[in-house]
């Protein structure tokens, strides 16, 4: 029998069988996207994949700060979304699978913002979580 705690656990893993997002989008949102914002970096880059970006463009389309419009590009680059010449950024995911995945995401995140960001945030819970685990605690 599963504790109530196991089973949040697999279904955040596995999803639900009318689960709008399909598991191949839901493990790569976890593996490779930290926040909402990266993902709207990540689809701003794909509309215009030839474009090289610059920090305070996307900072200025994403409105956010240039610090972490940086970091968002930084991410994208570490996940192999994208690439750098150490001045801007484009859209260039590692292989065809990876650049199939990203358009599937981007037709799931039209149809279903509300879920995909659940995921985002949910992640994000998780990991915190994760970390608390390891914090020392004084005895009372």
């Amino acid at each position: 029998m599963l504790r109530r705690a196991d089973a949040g656990v697999r279904l955040y893993e596995t999803g639900m069988a009318d689960d709008p997002i399909p598991a191949e989008i839901r493990s790569f949102l976890v593996r490779c996207i930290e926040s909402v914002a990266q993902l709207e970096a990540l689809l701003l880059l794909r509309t215009t994949p030839q474009q090289m970006w610059n920090v305070p463009e996307v900072a200025r389309r994403l409105y956010v700060e240039e610090r972490e419009a940086a970091q968002l590009l930084g991410g994208l680059v570490g996940s192999e979304l994208a690439v750098t010449d150490g001045q801007a950024y484009r859209y260039q995911p590692r292989d065809c699978e990876m650049l199939d995945l990203v358009d599937r995401l981007a037709e799931t995140y039209a149809r279903s913002l509300v879920p995909v960001t659940r995921v985002i945030h949910e992640r994000d819970i998780a990991i915190r979580k994760f970390a608390d685990a390891f914090k020392i605690r004084k005895d009372p």
